[in-house]
């Protein structure tokens, strides 16, 4: 689907949508890429997101360091999900002439991140420790 092929009426209503609702997400995942340029990061989350993606762009708000990111480190991500829907007859056309079931538009905003480190959630209790406790029961 090329924008060449697309209605200028749908286009329009698609790059005009409103967002006028949103709700704060969190979950984790690592970055695909950074567009310093744009301030926006690919994300593949590990956890699916309530609109049913695992990949999404979230744009970066200008206080927040793009130099401190990196690639394929796991992440916890804090960010505001915002919704624009679309008229009905953009959803059928799309539905109709593309196949495409899209009833809303979805726009990232990142709030924060933190990095997770995965060794430190695999800490191996000593052996003796476990016996001791179960021994005593």
């Amino acid at each position: 689907m090329t924008a060449e092929t697309i209605p200028k009426w749908v286009a329009e209503e698609i790059q005009n949508v409103q967002f006028k609702d949103f709700e704060e997400w969190e979950g984790s995942g690592y970055i695909l890429d950074i567009n310093r340029a744009d301030r926006k990061i690919d994300v593949q989350f590990y956890e699916k997101l309530p609109e049913g993606r695992y990949i999404a762009t979230l744009d970066v708000q200008k206080d927040i360091d793009l130099e401190s990111f990196e690639l394929a480190k796991v992440y916890m991500f804090k960010f505001k999900a915002f919704k624009g829907t679309l008229s009905k007859k953009v959803v059928t056309f799309l539905r109709e002439k593309y196949h495409l079931e899209m009833d809303n538009i979805y726009r990232f905003e990142l709030e924060s991140l933190e990095k997770l480190d995965a060794e430190a959630d695999i800490s191996p209790s000593p052996a003796s420790e476990e016996e001791g406790s179960e021994a005593e029961d």
